[in-house]
């Protein structure tokens, strides 16, 4: 996409050879004015329009810094770029902090430095302006997980059972906005009761455990569904944003009294006994019994599941995985080994459909 730069300097020469330069290698709309103060009065920087903006430091009747500056407040996002003579650099490099300069060039420029520079500014600013889109959309989200628990939490202060239902509600909201995960949380629920009964948890605590695994993804609904629903690897940033599906769902479920129990096994399903996990790092003794037979029917049902980018892995491989897991001394191996005897006794076939 066409991107619009704005360059200025007093001289027409220089301005002329770098808005040939930008046309003919990086196909962009260029603004050219010799004069900072007209270059101020552009509709286009008024209305927001410039991306980036290349401005010479010494100029008559205002400085590149004082112009630059000018710029920032009528266009915050537009990407800031000084020529320089080798004079002026200890004012330039000052200024990277005090105007949010993006980046400095001594005169003379090379030709290919400065692309160079010009396209991974533009970059940057395409990264920030996804990003804050993103934000935005999980801004929205939380906003209406919030508007949803006011009306929920007068009707929904009630025993457990009554609770029970509104879970597989939540969790079928759930399966129906991540498609790849059509039963997951339900399964999640019955393994960790039944991994939960071979590690000799009370019937509060069974009760409690698969409730936690039925709604230990709720916090997905603040994941946007581009983000959840995506076939192929999240970005770094993708990741980042549905690493808080875990601090989300125990945000939801904190209001409800008959959920206190289920906290801490939704926030820390995904930690990992050797402290390589999330969102709080947890490690060792840390890590409550009921997060730790979670995190391995998790991670089981995972692997054991159809996706978009593959079939289900062989029982055989997925015994594998989660032996070495134990290895690494991120699963604990007394719940894995639990699991184990289910697969082989056959005890969990009516809860995977096999």
């Amino acid at each position: 996409m066409s991107k619009t730069i704005l360059i200025v300097d007093d001289e027409k020469m220089i301005t002329a050879t770098l808005s040939t330069l930008i046309k003919m290698v990086l196909k962009h709309s260029v603004l050219v004015f010799n004069d900072p103060a007209e270059a101020l009065s552009s509709e286009y920087l008024l209305n927001k329009n410039v991306d980036l903006v290349i401005s010479d430091f010494m100029m008559p009747g205002m400085n590149g810094l004082e112009f630059l500056r000018s710029v920032k407040e009528k266009s915050p996002e537009s990407v800031a770029i000084l020529l320089t003579g080798y004079a002026d650099k200890e004012n330039a490099i000052k200024s990277i902090n005090e105007i949010g300069l993006y980046y400095y060039l001594e005169k003379p420029w090379d030709n290919t430095t400065l692309i160079k520079v010009i396209q991974n500014g533009l970059e940057k600013k395409e990264l920030s302006e996804t990003l804050k889109e993103k934000l935005d959309e999980v801004q929205e989200s939380h906003r209406e997980i919030e508007r949803l628990y006011e009306l929920l939490k007068k009707d929904y202060q009630q025993e457990v059972d009554s609770v029970k239902n509104l879970i597989i509600t939540l969790a079928n909201v759930i399966e129906a906005k991540d498609k790849y995960t059509d039963g997951h949380t339900r399964r999640v629920g019955m393994i960790s009761r039944r991994l939960g009964q071979m590690m000799g948890l009370s019937t509060e605590r069974l009760q409690h455990l698969e409730i936690s695994g039925i709604i230990h993804d709720i916090g997905k609904v603040g994941v946007p569904e581009a983000i959840l629903n995506k076939p192929g690897k999240l970005t770094d940033e993708e990741f980042e944003i549905m690493k808080k599906h875990s601090i989300v769902g125990e945000t939801i479920c904190r209001p409800l009294n008959s959920l206190q129990m289920c906290l801490d096994p939704i926030r820390h399903h995904h930690e990992k006994l050797n402290g390589t996990g999330y969102p709080d790092g947890l490690r060792g003794d840390a890590l409550s019994m009921e997060a730790r037979i979670i995190a391995v029917a998790d991670i089981f049902d995972a692997l054991y599941t159809k996706r978009p980018y593959r079939d289900k892995l062989p029982i055989n491989k997925v015994k594998e995985i989660l032996a070495e897991e134990v290895d690494k001394g991120a699963l604990d191996k007394d719940v894995v080994t639990a699991l184990f005897n289910l697969i082989d006794n056959g005890d969990i076939r009516h809860i995977i459909g096999d």
